[in-house]
């Protein structure tokens, strides 16, 4: 098999002087590797023969080995998938052909890192909210309480109206109550979306900077002490900055 013949996945793209983490094995445990170009290097692992990409267990090494990366240098993760037939390919069409910008995009990355945050409702308790202020809902809830669905069919389908406009307006005050007094210690933030359901309030990508972390762990703490009982916070990182690469 010629060199063009071998396949690499590729992880993300940092500096050429990294130093790769020790103990992190990449795509089907196969140890990880660099191919320098230039300022930088290209992280990457040989594609095992025959194995087909898209397997949970490979996403998430594919994660673990960027979020191992993150924690020591700047890195740009390449989207789940990217394989590139051969070492040269990598130097040359990759690293060689996009350099500028990939270096351009470290520099913004540089001592960085993503927090992800999830907020969620406390179901019950905002449903009795919705319920408390509305009359409506608790009258149909009452008519469709216990009774067949083909038989209550309209009442059903105005309560699913009325209870997801309530959750709207309550996203559109509660969303700022969570994200202001976090955002103020990032440097950007991105919000994802979220899996949906009645208890969805808000998915948000934070990039931080490292010398801030203690300050926004400090407000991400305040928010939630604030929010207890009704709404519950899920603070995820330091990881790679995911959603911060600009698009191609």
């Amino acid at each position: 098999m010629s060199e063009s013949d071998e396949l690499y996945y590729v992880y993300g793209v940092t500096y050429d002087d990294v130093k790769l983490p020790e103990g992190v094995d990449g795509l089907d445990d196969r140890p990880i590797d660099l191919v320098r170009d230039g300022v930088l290097a290209a992280v990457v692992s040989e594609v095992a023969g025959g194995h087909r990409i898209g397997r949970k267990a490979q996403l998430l090494a594919h994660c673990r080995v960027l979020d191992a990366l993150a924690s020591q240098a700047a890195v740009i993760p390449l989207r789940f998938g990217t394989v590139v037939a051969g070492r040269a390919a990598v130097a040359d069409d990759l690293l060689g052909a996009q350099a500028e910008r990939f270096k351009a995009i470290l520099e913004q990355l540089a001592g960085r890192s993503q927090f992800t945050l999830r907020a969620r409702y406390d179901e019950e308790r905002v449903l009795t909210e919705i319920v408390a202020e509305d009359p409506r809902v608790a009258e149909l809830r009452e008519q469709t309480r216990g009774r067949p669905e083909d038989s209550t069919m309209n009442a059903r389908i105005q309560l699913g109206e009325l209870v997801s406009s309530a959750l709207t307006r309550k996203r559109e005050v509660d969303t700022p109550a969570v994200l202001e007094p976090i955002a103020s210690y990032a440097a950007a933030y991105s919000m994802r979306e979220g899996r949906g359901g009645v208890d969805q309030l808000v998915d948000v990508a934070f990039l931080v900077e490292d010398d801030k972390r203690s300050e926004f762990d400090r407000a991400a703490e305040s928010v939630a002490r604030a929010l207890t009982g009704r709404v519950r916070l899920q603070l995820m990182g330091p990881t790679a900055p995911y959603d911060f690469v600009p698009e191609d």
